[in-house]
Formats: C-alpha cells, structure tokens, sequence
C-alpha cells in the first residue's frame, strides 16, 4: 500500500509562512531567505521559486527551496543558486525533523532528477549524504567556518603565526577600509570581483547580481560591500551576507598588482574585529575543492575548521552534450 506523501509542492510558497520556517529551523542560512529567492526572480526570466514543504497546524513544519529555471526543452534546478547553501528546513521544535526531511528530499528528488530537467544541484550545509535518495549522485565536500569570540585580540592569538605575520604587514603598508557608500563603489568592487574571478579561470557574475545585492540586501542589514584603498587606488574588496550571528565571506577581490600589500589579510582581519565587537557568532570563508590545498591552508590560518556539504544533483546527457 503506497502512503500519501504530506508534502506540497508550492510556486511560490507564502513568503510570511516561509520567513517563519527560516527565522526558527536551526540550519536556515542567508540563502535560504524569500530575500534570496527574489533575488533570483528578479534575475533570471522564465524563474520560479518552488518549495517543498510539509504543513502542520503552526504553518510550515520543513520544507527545501529550490530556484527552477526553464531552459529551452529543460529547466535547471538548484537549491540554491550560484552554488550557495539550500537542503531541507526543520522547525527546531518538530518532534521528528529526520522523517520531514526524508520525504523532502525524496520530493525534490522527483523534480531534480526527473527526465525534463537537464541540471540540478543541492548543497546541504551540515547535511548527510545517507539522507539523499539513491536517484540524486551525491558526495561531500566541505566549507571552513571559524567560531567568532567577544574579544578579537583573543581570537587572533589562534591565528597562524604565519597569518599574525601578513596582518601585521598589511596594516604597516597604508591600507585603509571603507564600507561602500553608493553604486560608483559597487562599481568599483565588481571590476576587482571580474578581474579576480577571470585570473582564477572563472566566468564572472554579471554586475545585475550585484547591483541587486546592494539595493535590496544592504538595506535590509543582510549584506555590506567594503572597498580597500591604498592612497586613492582601490585594491581589493569584499562582499558578506549576514543572518543570525552568522557572516558569510561570498566574494573577496583584489588586483593582483596589490598582493605585497596584503588587502585580503587586510580585509578579513578588519571584519573580523568589526564581528567580535558586533556579538557575531561565526564567519564562513565559505567552500574548497579538496585539491586547493592552498587555499585551504589559507582559511585554516585563521583558526577556521572544516565542516561538511552535502553536493547532490545530476547533469543530463543532453545537457553534458551541450556543453561539450
């Protein structure tokens, strides 16, 4: 005998009973705000954002979003969008948040991996990758978040000696920070940001998302830009995403003329030290390919430590043909 499924496929979910699952399910994350889903609407033509959820009598007992965007005969599913957290939502106060979360994820399942779709992802922060249905490959990676402190100069003393070092150095070589006052500055930071991104092999965002994440995140305390200048030349920037204590660095910039001067030693350490003051409870340096190990020496100079994702998702045939 087949049992009803509890969970509800909505385009678009009610965004006041979705906000009200994000601000109590313990593993919410900036990127699973209706403000992120909007953003994505916004963006993208032919977008909907779609939930799974399960209802109770108190409004939204879990659910998963996901961005579903259609794409000539297909659609691309992600939850969510440019690689950020998505994965299932518990209200901290259901009594059985592994049962919701397996039917969730065998709901987005269906959609991620069904025949129509040519591309899905869902990276789940913290996740289990015993939880994703058989039909969705999965493997782990990892992010590396440092636990913030009330005292920065406490905190710094777990520093690697080699990263007191460069933060030393930077703060000798004139550097000075600045939170973005306007577009011009955003301006400014997306040059750095196409720059940065290019000189890694990547293929920049374009300057909408960003124009976007400034004029509706900032205002709302979600998001802050911050430029580094030395002299009257900008030389690197930044772009964080806050929610619940805690900051998430999404981007960091620089040009590569800069790099004696240490801006992105700079940068962190200067936010860093703006957190602890502010009663921030973490900062996520955000994800690393397992074979970059630089970078993951860089984050773990910090005091940063691992901590798991969950990558699932699948390419079609014709979407690996149409992409060569």
């Amino acid at each position: 005998m087949k049992v009803k499924s509890r969970v509800a496929c909505l385009a678009p979910p009610d965004r006041a009973a979705w906000d009200a699952l994000v601000a109590t399910a313990p593993e919410a994350t900036v990127f699973h705000t209706s403000a992120w889903a909007e953003l994505w609407l916004a963006e993208w033509r032919g977008t909907r954002w779609v939930a799974f959820v399960v209802e109770d009598e108190k409004g939204y007992a879990g659910g998963i979003p996901a961005i579903v965007r259609n794409r000539g005969i297909g659609r691309t599913v992600f939850s969510m969008p440019y690689g950020t957290y998505g994965g299932p939502l518990v209200r901290a106060d259901h009594p059985d948040p592994a049962s919701v979360r397996r039917e969730l994820l065998e709901s987005y399942a269906l959609l991620a991996g069904g025949s129509w779709t040519m591309r899905s992802e869902l990276i789940w922060y913290r996740g289990t990758r015993d939880e994703i249905p058989a039909r969705l490959p999965a493997l782990e990676r990892s992010t590396h978040v440092l636990t913030l402190a009330p005292d920065f100069e406490a905190l710094a003393e777990g520093f690697a000696p080699p990263t007191r070092r460069l933060v030393r150095q930077a703060e000798e070589s004139g550097l000075t920070i600045r939170s973005a006052a306007d577009e011009s500055d955003v301006r400014t930071y997306y040059g750095l940001a196409v720059e940065t991104v290019r000189r890694r092999g990547g293929r920049p965002k374009p300057y909408s998302v960003y124009e976007r994440i400034y004029r509706t995140f900032v205002p709302q305390g979600l998001a802050r830009f911050h430029l580094v200048h030395h002299g009257e030349t900008p030389v690197a920037g930044s772009l964080h995403l806050f929610h619940r204590g805690v900051a998430m660095n999404w981007l960091t910039v620089s040009s590569e003329e800069s790099w004696p001067l240490r801006p992105n030693n700079f940068i962190i350490a200067g936010i860093l030290a703006t957190l602890c003051d502010a009663g921030y409870l973490e900062y996520d340096l955000g994800g690393s390919p397992s074979d970059a190990a630089g970078l993951i020496r860089f984050k773990e100079g910090w005091g940063a430590t691992p901590r798991p994702l969950v990558v699932a998702g699948r390419r079609s045939s014709a979407y690996r043909k149409l992409r060569g």
